[in-house]
């Protein structure tokens, strides 16, 4: 396909290139180039074959102003008239590479940000009332656009406001600083002063190129979440993160409204082992060992990953913000990922009430290295796990996918293949009605026994595929949060630079495109993409509140259908799921722990809907205060209650090495999370309850 997506473009691209000197001089060569490229590929070979025409030009419009003000605290209503008429005209530049919306939205931008540094100092410079009752709409959706620059001096006078009160407040909270409460307002306001400068700074300072990356990925991110422009430098990064010789917090890191936000911990990396940094943190600050933090707020994400990524041993300070708004300092030690750390283990739990066992194998993602003859691959893994959980004679088993955001299809099958005889297990479908059946590769099957799989928002992609399969052969039960993430779609990457590889004009690096081109279906016919897998057995889940998920993300693919495959059912020890889920509520309902969940999802979920903020110190502290008590119910509340003991699937074997020494170390202390895991506690009593269900049927 690579091979005629070239074809196609190289053709385009002489007519481009021959006829770019002709033409106004307005834009480069390379602006049109790269207009043309991703104008062409996109209608021609993304899944969905969205045209590129008005309606198209106005959700790219909208995109853009979010991304260069997205807080609408940059433009007036007056620059809000003046862009109207580009609302339908995006798609003809697209096709000409003129570019002249942009051009005039960035450089509008950079003259208001201009005339607001020239009066946000002087609001820092005499301290703010916090008794005076004053309020801020943080919600920008319920806000419109400032009619001048006296109302936008107005509004930038109660951010500075509100943004000294969060210091103010941090600085009290840390109890290391013996200064007054004068000198730690001060401190505070110095430090606002400092944010803004920096990312004023930044906004003035972005390049052309910046602004075409930002202005390129607007426009595809219309098509679907996953189809994105990497810039060369981007590209670059992106081969290295690849590589897996990246040193860094081993986290991956979005762009999102101006902040940098932790969209995944990367299983067996510096981050995944401190445990602190969580999916859905926002980074503000990053500070090198005991040096001054700097803000990375509205710092393009390249350079904000540029000052997180550091030499091996060193010492990153990440000053963090919780969804639930506490902020936080995190100290991690920047390493390379412990590839053992990565791979598929397991554990054996005992009913301290029963004294039964139960099998447990946690695999953190889908991989398979391809580039060896004989790499190690999951799907191998999890089959030695199995092997040494039936020598243990483990009544049932739970597979642990929580935070797995997919990786190889193939081990999906084949891990699928293991529970199974033999049988679809995923449908695949092209843009046109092209529909293609995967099946279980090998007949046998390694496992008969019971089989839970835990999961939960952040499971994703091949996590969706074999929790799906083993939902509708009726092999397992699904227990974890409302729903998976629900990415059920394809991607592919091609290289622009190839794309004019053979033309004896110079364009620079052009960089790459990731774009969706397959969809994934479930053997019932039903899609995985934007619904997610929805468990048999849904417990309180803090995810939840997070809105992580395919749903929540701006122009998702929707959920649909096809015709379903032939499959037979697992018919061995068949589970009534409406029953186990109902035996699992009642314990939920008797649970503190999620009693203290539900509690406090609700509030943060009634604090979401009320956006318009207090600016009073003694409301706000209440309300921290309040937050924090029920945190701390959440984290006293059964703990260590988990009515299970964890021991080693290993077979014993001396201590004779200083390498199992501490092996056996660093299995002492993963067996210490897991016995604090309530959800997991919770899946082994799902589990029981099958196998109890099994004996009587």
């Amino acid at each position: 396909m690579q091979r005629k997506i070239k074809f196609t473009i190289l053709t385009l691209i002489s007519a481009i290139l021959f006829s770019a000197y002709f033409l106004c001089a307005q834009s480069t060569i390379k602006e049109r180039v790269l207009s043309n490229i991703i104008n062409q590929t996109l209608e021609n070979w993304h899944y969905t074959g969205k045209k590129i025409d008005d309606e198209f030009s106005k959700n790219a419009y909208d995109k853009f102003l979010k991304y260069l003000d997205f807080n609408r605290r940059i433009f007036l209503k007056s620059d809000i008239e003046e862009f109207k008429k580009y609302i339908y005209k995006l798609d003809d530049e697209l096709q000409t590479g003129t570019n002249n919306f942009m051009k005039l939205a960035a450089q509008r931008m950079k003259k208001r940000v201009s005339q607001i540094m020239g009066f946000y100092e002087s609001m820092l410079i005499k301290p703010f009332d916090f008794t005076k009752k004053e309020y801020i709409e943080l919600n920008a959706d319920k806000r419109a656009y400032c009619s001048d620059l006296k109302e936008l001096k107005e509004y930038w006078r109660k951010i500075l406001k509100q943004q000294t009160l969060i210091r103010y407040i941090n600085l009290l909270n840390t109890k290391v600083s013996k200064k007054s409460k004068k000198k730690l307002k001060e401190k505070a306001q110095k430090s606002v002063l400092k944010s803004f400068k920096s990312v004023f700074d930044r906004m003035l300072k972005l390049s052309k190129d910046d602004i075409l990356f930002g202005y390129l990925n607007s426009i595809i991110k219309v098509y679907d979440p996953h189809t994105v422009y990497f810039s060369p430098k981007q590209k670059k990064d992106f081969d290295i993160k690849m590589s897996g010789r990246l040193e860094g917090i081993g986290a991956l890191l979005s762009e999102e409204d101006g902040f940098v936000k932790v969209v995944r911990i990367i299983p067996g990396g510096p981050s995944w082992l401190q445990k602190e940094l969580e999916p859905a943190d926002l980074i503000l600050k990053v500070g090198q060992g005991n040096e001054e933090p700097v803000d990375i707020i509205g710092m393009p994400l390249r350079d904000a990953v540029e000052l997180i990524r550091g030499k091996k041993g060193s010492i990153v300070r990440l000053t963090i913000k919780k969804p639930d708004g506490r902020i936080l300092i995190v100290s991690i030690v920047r390493d390379t990922v412990l590839i053992e750390e990565t791979f598929a283990k397991s554990a054996v739990f005992i009913n301290k009430e029963s004294n039964k066992t139960f099998g447990y194998i946690l695999l953190p993602s889908f991989y398979n290295d391809f580039s060896k003859k004989n790499g190690r691959n999951s799907s191998e893994d999890v089959k030695k796990e199995i092997q040494k959980l039936k020598l243990k004679k483990v009544g049932g088993i739970v597979l642990d996918l929580r935070n797995n955001g997919g990786g190889s299809l193939e081990d999906a099958i084949r891990i699928s293949g293991l529970f199974i005889e033999n049988g679809p297990i995923v449908q695949i479908k092209g843009r046109g009605n092209q529909t293609r059946t995967i099946n279980d590769p090998d007949p046998g099957i390694s496992y008969k026994g019971p089989i839970v799989v835990l999961i939960n928002s952040l499971s994703a992609s091949a996590s969706e595929i074999f929790a799906g399969a083993l939902q509708d052969y009726g092999r397992a039960i699904v227990v974890g949060g409302e729903h998976s993430f629900g990415k059920g779609t394809v991607q592919i990457m091609i290289s622009l630079d190839k794309m004019v590889s053979d033309s004896s004009f110079d364009v620079d690096s052009l960089g790459a495109m990731e774009f969706t081109i397959k969809k994934f279906y479930r053997i019932t016919g039903t899609s995985n993409q934007y619904k997610g897998v929805i468990p048999d057995v849904i417990l309180p889940d803090f995810y939840d509140y997070l809105k992580i998920g395919e749903r929540y993300l701006d122009y998702p693919l929707k959920w649909d259908r096809i015709s379903p495959v032939n499959y037979k059912k697992w018919s061995k020890n068949s589970i009534d799921a409406e029953i186990i889920a109902e035996k699992s509520k009642c314990r939920v309902k008797n649970s503190k722990y999620f009693k203290y969940m539900k509690d406090y999802i609700k509030r943060l979920n009634s604090m979401d809907n009320k956006t318009r903020q207090s600016l009073i110190l003694k409301h706000v502290l209440k309300q921290n205060r309040e937050l924090k008590q029920e945190l701390e119910k959440i984290k006293i509340s059964d703990a260590g209650s988990l009515n299970f003991r964890v021991i080693s699937s290993q077979e014993t074997k001396e201590k004779s090495s200083e390498l199992l020494k501490i092996s056996e170390q660093k299995e002492k202390e993963w067996f210490k999370i897991l016995r604090k895991d309530l959800f997991l506690g919770e899946a082994l009593n799902v589990l029981a309850d099958i196998i109890n269900m099994e004996k009587t049927n």
